[in-house]
């Protein structure tokens, strides 16, 4: 690139006169910092000696330093299989974990297969994990029990985590934890957790109906309108809801809303900010692990350690930035993040910087007699680096500045009017619909203040408007419009869809919506968490489960463009209780197996059909295609079909002559023949006192019982 290579011209001509060179000094603190948390990470997890290889990254944002390590087999022994343990930690906390291991050897098996550990040995397992990896918060983290998800076809089971305070969960602080189904080992884990927040305690906290009467005086709601187009009718669909216009939640200590809004944002761990963990009384670092034993390192992982008290940091490389006095920081930077880790494809130490400073911004304006001059104005500038942080060459370098161009048509007095003619002439009669505010301008130069600079000029000009009807805003069309400073048109669009909006008549109050609203959605506590100018807030809040977006005809809840809500289906059978078939549906739905209608009844004795049946086989990996011929009841002999396809091919199956029938009631010239005989053999299907019953219809709970015995 020329850019690289007129750097590092620079670089060398810079270094011969200055005489500057890139030194890095080995940094003990910078190497104990690594020893310490890699020391929390032995303490915990025992790394397997087949994983000789070692490499780590740190990543810093704010003072916070998070350490990646990873244990890999050694590559020459690549040709038997692959290991791999991953590992992040910032301070004491264990962000994340993961293993992974595959046997180059071993053919690919397609299993599908019920976990051997029960529901509650699988949470047993996990939370022993969630002990070990941080036993200095485990008390704090909640694992929901209803959460596990087996999977059918590996060896995994998932549990959803949640960070809680005094039993409330706090909202960006969530993750999983993943063990093997038959095992119970760790497979990987991850949950965001922010060091130092404080939380208050919600002992005085207001009642649920203080804080639904706190919200319905306190939260604004607006009408608004929606056109939606159906594909089926080919049309647009106009609606009217109701919808809240704030974000901001009720704090449960004061029955205001929160102040979590504007420059406030979700946290999330990556940032850094706070204090470190307080170990909770009784939390025995030291033996998290009992299969650990005492912590030794490696010469591989002493080598890393020893590596990283060397390396180049970020504001020593500021440092020499500024000494060769070449490149454009602008005015006192200063380090804002980060990062360095191993690259396989350099083969050394890359850091990639980032400094934010103030500096001068030189562009070409205009004197009081129009004449183009050159001015300069001050602005923050981010600057971007990319190094070899073991010698110090500099792999890349960027910077952003501001720039304007010359132009003197628009005013101030003129530059609405020109917009809102353009509008009349492109949109015509649907110009009338539209709101057209007063112009946002854009200045060559302003003050510190805002204001425009003396001799400024205007650069761009524009607006836009949603479309009304009767007072509404429709949410749906709109106009927008952008000029450039000599009056032409860059960008222009519209969407009006000349659709009849229904009057406002006859629709619900903003009481009755309120009411229809609080009868369809949940409302708990929870902890809310934001960062402020590097201070971090935490809140204590009623948390709606669904935002405010009301159809204002049937108050019914919608999604946010108005469009009805699909039906969920229940989570939970509703029929089961007395059922032969109730141990096994539960079992089958441990694992992501169901079958039931939209009001979650099995209905066990009601008849299947062949769509539902191979919809049902493909959670066990078995795909079929059942023609046109879907909607027919599954007869016993195409059930033997299905449930041998992954087995036995059909141009196999229906070879006449090489199947004998197992039962007096299937002929062995029956093109079934084959696939009963095997599903008889492999146990997935059975007769009684010798006969088959081919033709027999299939109930919905005799079906469950086939997926569970092919399974079992």
């Amino acid at each position: 690139m020329k850019f690289r290579r007129y750097t590092s011209a620079m670089l060398a001509l810079s270094l011969m006169l200055s005489g500057t060179s890139v030194v890095a000094y080995a940094d003990t603190a910078a190497e104990e910092a690594m020893k310490k948390e890699l020391t929390y990470v032995k303490q915990r997890v025992t790394i397997p000696e087949d994983l000789s290889e070692f490499n780590y990254s740190k990543s810093t944002n704010y003072g916070k330093d998070t350490y990646s390590f990873t244990w890999n087999t050694d590559p020459e022994k690549y040709t038997t299989g692959h290991k791999e343990i991953n590992i992040r930690i910032c301070g004491k906390i264990i962000k994340s974990y993961s293993s992974y291991e595959y046997d180059w050897s071993s053919d690919y098996k397609d299993e599908y297969s019920f976990a051997k550990l029960t529901e509650d040995e699988l949470y047993d397992k996990a939370y022993k994990w969630i002990k070990i990896l941080n036993p200095t918060i485990y008390k704090s983290i909640d694992i929901d029990k209803e959460s596990l998800r087996i999977n059918i076809s590996s060896n995994r089971a998932r549990f959803t985590i949640n960070r809680v305070v005094e039993g409330v969960p706090v909202k960006g602080q969530e993750g999983s934890i993943v063990i093997d189904k038959d095992t119970g080992e760790l497979l990987s884990y991850g949950l965001d957790w922010v060091m130092g927040a404080g939380f208050p305690t919600p002992d005085k906290t207001i009642s649920k109906d203080e804080a639904i009467a706190a919200y319905e005086k306190e939260m604004p709601i607006e009408k608004v309108y929606f056109a939606n187009y159906n594909w089926e009718t080919k049309e647009y669909e106009p609606k009217l809801i109701y919808r809240q216009t704030r974000t901001e939640q009720i704090d449960a200590l004061t029955g205001k809303l929160t102040s979590f809004e504007g420059s406030y944002f979700n946290y999330y761990d990556d940032y850094g900010y706070g204090d470190d963990v307080t170990v909770e009384e009784g939390a025995d670092m030291d033996n998290a692990n009992p299969g650990a034993g005492g912590v030794s390192f490696t010469d591989k992982e002493i080598e890393k350690m020893e590596k990283e008290g060397s390396l180049i940091t970020a504001e020593e490389m500021l440092e020499t930035f500024k000494e060769m006095d070449i490149f454009c920081l602008g005015d006192d930077p200063v380090v804002e993040y980060s990062d360095c880790y191993f690259d396989a494809f350099y083969d050394f130490y890359v850091r990639n910087m980032t400094f934010t400073s103030s500096d001068t911004v030189y562009y070409i304006g205009n004197d009081d007699e129009g004449n183009p001059i050159q001015k300069e104005r001050e602005t923050t500038v981010r600057t971007h680096a990319t190094i070899n942080a073991e010698n110090g060459d500099i792999l890349d370098f960027s910077t952003a500045s501001g720039y304007a161009g010359n132009a003197r048509t628009l005013t101030e007095e003129n530059s609405t009017k020109l917009l809102k003619d353009y509008v009349d002439i492109l949109a015509g009669d649907k110009a009338d619909d539209f709101r057209l505010p007063e112009a946002t301008l854009s200045w060559s130069a302003k003050n510190k203040d805002g204001t425009p600079a003396e001799g400024a000029y205007i650069t761009y000009a524009s607006s836009a408007s949603q479309r009304y009807a009767y007072g509404i805003p429709s949410m749906s069309e709109s106009v927008n419009i952008r000029v450039n400073a000599s009056g032409k048109i860059t960008d222009y669009n519209i969407q009006h869809y000349d659709v009849k909006y229904p009057k406002p008549v006859k629709i619900l109050t903003e009481e009755e919506v309120y009411d229809s609203y609080f009868d369809q959605i949940d409302y708990d506590l929870q902890y809310r968490l934001a960062i402020k100018k590097d201070v971090t807030y935490t809140a204590v809040v009623y948390n709606p489960s669904e935002k405010l977006y009301i159809d204002a005809f049937s108050g019914k809840l919608t999604y946010s463009d108005g469009t009805e809500r699909v039906k969920v289906i229940k989570q939970e059978y509703t029929d089961l209780e007395g059922s032969k078939y109730e141990k096994i549906a539960r079992r089958l739905e441990a694992h992501d197996i169901v079958l039931r209608d939209e009001d979650g009844r099995l209905n066990a004795d009601e008849y299947i059909t062949r769509r539902d049946f191979v919809n049902l086989m493909s959670n066990i990996g078995s795909w079929y295609n059942t023609k046109d011929s879907g909607d027919k009841a599954l007869t016993r002999q195409y059930a033997a079909k299905i449930l041998t396809n992954r087995i036995i091919s059909e141009e196999c199956a229906e070879l006449l002559g090489i199947f004998k029938s197992p039962f007096s009631d299937v002929k062995s010239s029956s093109k079934y023949v084959g696939y009963i005989a095997v599903a008889n053999a492999m146990g997935y299907m059975k007769g009684e006192e010798g006969k088959f019953n081919p033709g027999g219809k299939v109930t919905r709970g005799e079906a469950l019982q086939m997926i569970y015995d092919r399974l079992a």
